[in-house]
């Protein structure tokens, strides 16, 4: 099949080359993004719903014109007529105002499909402008839904493995000689409807423990299941339950607690900086400063007071994460002063 060129509003464009990078579809060489992969993926995960929704709303339609005024052949043009002007997303003009051009080269995955779809259309419309109208479809969707759209089958398999209990394997997009072995807990939506995380039961090798873990979404690959059903440690459901209510993208394997202090300029500081904000059990306020106590993941307080300038923020305790702190700012100033 040739390849098919898609004209799409300039928006709709740059938000497909956004998710395409945010959701690490790459080539081999792990730095350029695959274009062509990920409407292929999009085109896959997102037909049958679209052509279910699409559906919904021409069923509606037929329904609210009066039959009696009209025959059943032009209330049928009339209802398509409403579908695609009124309720699809208009397609702009090829020469219209910053069109932005996708061009989709059909692949062994995508082929039997996109002809599927030119059966269906017949002479009733153009093959470029059906996938213009999907893709602007898909990006009226929250930023979560798209990564379960264009990861359909992982998302579906880890939901079935979730309800069964069921050990999986996988690897990751990033690692791929490591095999996981997991026993799945729940897929969840991030802070700010970002990305799904699974979040499952692991055994740690080296501690000798069973410990709660998280992966996202978009790096899980090549899932498998295991061969026994899975029983998760009551202590671990229990700091994946504290992962649902801080953030399930941080692990939490202890229930320890962590205090911060922050001067005036670090509450300031803590009340800008929104992404990747930390739960705070209570505050308390001695000599001018303001104590922060947590009890979420040490890696999501590691990650986010760093960014902080100066003394607006100190780790009073626990001393690993103090000591953690105060290695990574000695290592950032010795790069500096190596120059």
């Amino acid at each position: 099949m040739e390849k098919i060129n898609i004209y799409v509003p300039e928006n709709i464009g740059a938000m497909i080359e956004s998710d395409a990078t945010m959701f690490e579809v790459y080539k081999k060489d792990g730095r350029t993004i695959n274009k062509n992969r990920f409407l292929g993926m999009l085109i896959i995960g997102y037909y049958n719903d679209y052509v279910t929704e699409a559906k919904a709303a021409y069923d509606a339609i037929l329904s609210a014109i009066d039959t009696n005024k009209v025959s059943i052949r032009d209330k049928e043009r009339i209802a398509d007529s409403i579908l695609k002007n009124v309720v699809l997303p208009t397609v702009p003009l090829r020469k219209g105002k910053n069109p932005a051009k996708l061009s989709l080269k059909p692949t062994k995955d995508t082929e039997a499909l996109i002809q599927q779809i030119l059966l269906d259309l017949g002479g009733s419309d153009y093959i470029s402008q059906y996938f213009c109208r999907m893709f602007m479809s898909y990006c009226e969707k929250p930023f979560s839904k798209r990564e379960q759209i264009i990861f359909k089958d992982n998302y579906e398999s880890l939901q079935m493995a979730c309800s069964a209990r069921r050990s999986i394997t996988f690897r990751t997009i990033w690692n791929e000689k490591n095999i996981h072995e997991v026993i799945p807990y729940k897929v969840v939506t991030g802070p700010e409807e970002m990305f799904n995380y699974l979040l499952c039961a692991e055994y740690n090798q080296d501690k000798g423990v069973q410990e709660a873990r998280t992966y996202r979404l978009n790096r899980i690959d090549k899932i498998n299941y295991g061969k026994s059903m899975g029983a998760i440690d009551n202590s671990v459901k229990q700091h994946m339950k504290l992962m649902l209510h801080y953030g399930p993208q941080y692990m939490i394997n202890s229930d320890e607690e962590a205090c911060v202090k922050l001067t005036a300029a670090g509450v300031k500081s803590f009340n800008r900086i929104y992404y990747g904000r930390p739960q705070y059990e209570r505050i308390e306020e001695h000599e001018g400063c303001n104590y922060y106590y947590f009890r979420c993941s040490m890696d999501q307080l590691f990650l986010y007071f760093k960014r902080f300038e100066g003394k607006a923020a100190k780790i009073i305790y626990p001393e690993s994460l103090k000591e953690r702190m105060m290695k990574f700012h000695s290592e950032t100033l010795k790069n500096y002063e190596e120059e």
